[in-house]
């Protein structure tokens, strides 16, 4: 009798503690997010109706391949494998145009869409989700904090640029004479899990890479990295400002 009373229980204890499957969230889908929520690994946030206020947008989903999901859940490699595939989804889903001068993977998200990328929650991913969530936040004008706005950025055509000013480096409005215009991004590291090289080092690199995207004809006026912050959370671009 107190075999079967102790199997009962510990096939209870099985049953509740089975990781729970979760789909990603939908494409289209607003949110609202806290300072905190914005720089977790899992994604948390709470969906609103996209009329009503809110500071995120679900810009698509990316799957996982088997060998980035194998560096292990939250790893290094996974964020900057989901971070570099969630740009060209993202500039799709904000800027309609067919033609562009460069490759649309090279332009930057607007100040309405900054982007930035999720995975499934702990218990999600031990359940076997392999996804990641390509999330697009409005920021302020000085980019230092999320900006509550009504409706969905979804083809809206927006300038595929940012504007960051040479005086400390937060944001500015791009109508300043003195605003640097980031119009373009490239990707730095080699591999995944490179470890962040250093400020100097990034800057030489993303310096490199600026000129080696710039088209004949056009001036690399400027050029910007955001630092190891961003760096960790998988943001491994640097940018550049690209002008005709």
């Amino acid at each position: 009798m107190r075999f079967a009373l102790a199997a009962g229980v510990a096939l209870t204890a099985a049953m509740t503690a089975a990781p729970a499957h979760a789909a990603p969230p939908a494409t289209g889908t607003c949110l609202t997010y806290d300072s905190t929520q914005w720089v977790a690994t899992a994604f948390t946030a709470t969906t609103v109706d996209c009329l009503t206020a809110h500071n995120g947008e679900v810009l698509g989903t990316v799957t996982l391949p088997a060998d980035i999901a194998a560096t292990g859940y939250g790893s290094a490699s996974m964020k900057g494998w989901a971070f570099q595939a969630c740009q060209t989804v993202a500039i799709d889903y904000v800027w309609t145009t067919t033609k562009s001068k460069y490759p649309k993977a090279n332009y930057v998200m607007p100040r309405s869409a900054r982007l930035n990328v999720q995975l499934p929650t702990p218990a999600q991913w031990a359940g076997g989700e392999r996804w990641a969530v390509c999330l697009g936040q409005s920021r302020n004008q000085k980019l230092s904090a999320a900006q509550s706005r009504t409706g969905s950025v979804r083809g809206l055509g927006l300038k595929p640029y940012v504007c960051l000013n040479p005086r400390g480096w937060g944001g500015m409005k791009c109508k300043k004479a003195d605003a640097v215009r980031l119009t373009h991004q490239v990707w730095i590291p080699k591999s995944y899990s490179q470890a962040y090289p250093g400020t100097n080092r990034m800057l030489s690199k993303t310096q490199k890479a600026c000129n080696r995207l710039r088209k004949k004809g056009w001036t690399l006026r400027t050029w910007y990295v955001p630092g190891q912050a961003a760096w960790d959370r998988g943001n491994r671009y640097g940018f550049c400002e690209i002008v005709k």
